[in-house]
């Protein structure tokens, strides 16, 4: 059987306040043992993702800035079909709108309202705001599609989001942060094409495809897996939705992340495709 695991990061594989993974290092070692494929799909930026999966210990493919690209790493002497460009040691399917694009209409949308970007704070008060270092503020600065944002009066957000879909943009909710994106993507339009890539490179079946996540712009990725698994929110719980095999988490974050996927882990290996009824406390 083929696993493929997409998992948000920040209140999901992530604490959402310390941002630690500790709780969820059984798990992970299991996927890795498995040779199990944890695609990670994030709001975060290419460099935070490459550090982080060096510090896990993990690799393979990952989606950044919500969907914004799909990156996947080279294999030396692996002949494979990605549909994207070369970029240094990977192949990267774009999906969103350069960064530039994203700024200059955030820059005139900053003149109608009191919102702030990433591009507009130095990496001193990212790392303040966030709770990051300023190493890990200055690789989450470094965006190429998308521009998280706070707004001062939330009221404003229907109308900001009127105007960007007028120019071709989106907003989308995160755990901390407001993010403008391109209108055509998203975690759920990312998890879909990575799907049609691996299965295009790949032959092994039957397939099973999970999705990990706690936030608003997690939700197209859910939609796409054939096992959603939601994470509660710290003080906020889950999310009020209802999908086809909803796992619900008890816990938040990495202690809610590798009790549930684990629970999945269980239930594939005890045969869940094969009839057997899927269950997770």
């Amino acid at each position: 059987m083929r696993i493929v695991i997409f998992t948000d990061l920040d209140g999901s594989l992530l604490n959402h306040d310390d941002y630690d993974y500790a709780a969820a290092v059984p798990t992970l070692a299991r996927i890795r043992a498995g040779n199990i494929s944890l695609v990670i799909a994030t709001s975060k930026t290419r460099r935070e993702v490459q550090s982080l999966q060096a510090e896990m210990g993990i690799g393979g493919p990952f989606i950044v800035e919500n969907g914004g690209g799909i990156f996947f790493r080279d294999s030396p002497g692996v002949r494979r079909r990605w549909d994207g460009e070369k970029s240094g040691a990977y192949n990267v399917v774009r999906l969103g709108a350069a960064y530039r694009d994203i700024r200059d209409f955030f820059a005139r949308m900053s003149s109608l309202y009191k919102i702030r970007g990433f591009g507009d704070m130095t990496i001193a008060e990212i790392a303040e705001m966030t709770g990051l270092s300023e190493s890990e503020a200055e690789r989450a600065r470094q965006r190429e599609f998308t521009e998280p944002f706070l707004a001062e009066d939330e009221q404003d957000i229907p109308e900001m989001e009127r105007l960007a879909r007028l120019e071709g943009f989106k907003i989308t909710k995160g755990g901390r942060f407001y993010h403008l994106i391109g209108g055509g993507q998203d975690k759920g339009l990312a998890v879909k094409k990575c799907i049609e890539i691996y299965r295009r490179n790949e032959t092994r079946s039957p397939w099973v495809t999970v999705g990990v996540g706690d936030s608003e712009n997690d939700l197209p990725m859910l939609r796409q897996v054939d096992i959603p698994v939601l994470i509660p929110r710290p003080r906020k719980g889950w999310l009020n939705i209802e999908l086809p095999g909803l796992v619900r988490a008890e816990e938040t974050g990495s202690r809610g992340w590798n009790s549930a996927v684990g629970c999945v882990l269980d239930n594939l290996e005890e045969g869940y495709f094969s009839g057997k009824a899927f269950s997770c406390p």
